[in-house]
């Protein structure tokens, strides 16, 4: 025997036990602007920030990787490769176990954990210009001073 479905109780079960949401980062609200060329950043440049977030990379099937990050980037960095075809590096040196999080120029999503220890750090080989998106994370839930670092070689 079937029961008829009703309208209000598909809408009472729908508010009582909502889909479980997917948290995401996400780069609609832009980061702390940054600008650099393949020629400006071939000197170092170091930018402190706070790592970490309540963001878990782990429930998120659009990212690759594991640690907590803020919803928005930390950093949106506009870049000019200038056509010199030089490789971009993206590094964190943090206080604890970090991880970096970019949704790069061409929409592909780049994560890193432990390149140098429990610093995390990706090289893009003759990056593109474009809008490059950063996370500095932490693996685990704590906070810690970092410094993001970008450099072109």
């Amino acid at each position: 025997m079937s029961f008829p479905i009703r309208p209000l109780a598909v809408a009472f079960c729908a508010l009582a036990f909502p889909a479980a949401a997917l948290a995401c980062p996400s780069y609609e609200t832009p980061g702390a602007a940054l600008s650099y060329t393949a020629e400006s950043a071939h000197v170092p440049q170091a930018i402190p920030v706070i790592a970490g977030g309540t963001t878990d990379l782990a429930t998120c099937p659009e990212t690759q990787g594991a640690g907590y990050v803020i919803d928005q980037p930390d950093f949106t960095m506009a870049y000019d490769a200038l056509d010199l075809g030089r490789a971009l590096e993206i590094r964190v040196r943090a206080g604890c176990d970090a991880v970096l999080l970019v949704n790069a120029s061409n929409g592909q999503w780049l994560f890193n954990d432990d390149a140098n220890g429990t610093d995390p750090g990706l090289r893009i080989e003759n990056a593109p210009s474009g809008r490059y998106d950063i996370w500095v994370g932490t693996y685990g839930m704590e906070n810690c001073e970092a410094e993001l670092q970008i450099e072109t070689f």
